[in-house]
């Protein structure tokens, strides 16, 4: 655990001593600024800022999987005692990243009168976040080219954009005769939507915690792919 935590503290200071790292910044001001120009009330918080910092936490762990993908980690690399600390360090440095941008944004909106929060009730934010939070940074992983083999990282995109796009598309689906695919798509997505559909009306019964509970296991099997690709990948940099 001290590995991957002097990890997580090295890739923060890596990232934000370079211009990569004016990125999550700005993304964060722009959202902060644009997505509470009507106010929000907290069910809004929750479904639309949720997404939005997901997404800040998906941006940040391709950014920290770039810098690592460089010929100077490997002396990091090879002290390890296995390489899946690595990308367990960079999941948990994006979500200390956006915790940190998403603590202002909210208390900033909060203060400006564009945010309205009940407490306690506000509260059920934190475990609906955490949850969303992590899956963007483990999605991140293959994603990025560091754990990429044979262009893996294209494919994961384009399986993405798919996922994405039919998602958009049910009804259009649902008209062609292509119901299972609509269908597939919708259990898939199934833990996302509740989670934030149910923190959002007030609601934590069985499935509000098994919605999470297989977030977390999405979370676990994207990590799980991305050490299997990478425990004995040939690392190989051009510079």
């Amino acid at each position: 655990m001290n590995r991957i935590s002097a990890l997580a503290w090295f890739f923060t200071k890596d990232l934000f001593r370079s211009l990569a790292g004016i990125v999550p910044l700005a993304v964060a001001l722009a959202f902060g600024i644009i997505a509470f120009e009507y106010g929000m009330d907290q069910a809004q918080f929750i479904t639309v800022a949720g997404l939005g910092t997901g997404a800040i936490c998906l941006l940040t762990a391709l950014l920290l999987s770039s810098r690592a993908n460089r010929a100077s980690s490997s002396l990091v690399i090879t002290r390890l005692h296995r390489r899946s600390e690595l990308l367990v360090a960079l999941v948990l440095t994006s979500l200390g990243i956006t915790t940190a941008l998403a603590v202002p944004i909210a208390s900033g909106n909060l203060l400006a009168g564009r945010l309205a929060l009940s407490f306690p009730s506000a509260l059920w934010i934190l475990p609906t976040w955490m949850p969303l939070w992590l899956l963007a940074g483990a999605l991140a992983l293959p994603l990025s080219a560091l754990v990429s083999r044979g262009g893996s990282h294209l494919l994961s995109y384009v399986l993405l954009a798919v996922l994405l796009i039919a998602n958009d598309r049910k009804a259009m689906l649902t008209s062609h005769g292509l119901d299972w695919l609509s269908q597939g798509v919708s259990t898939l997505l199934w833990p996302i939507s509740t989670l934030l559909a149910q923190a959002s009306s007030g609601i934590h019964d069985r499935s509000y915690w098994l919605a999470g509970t297989l977030t977390l296991v999405y979370t676990g099997l994207l990590l799980a792919a991305a050490i299997s690709l990478f425990e004995d990948k040939d690392l190989l940099w051009s510079e």
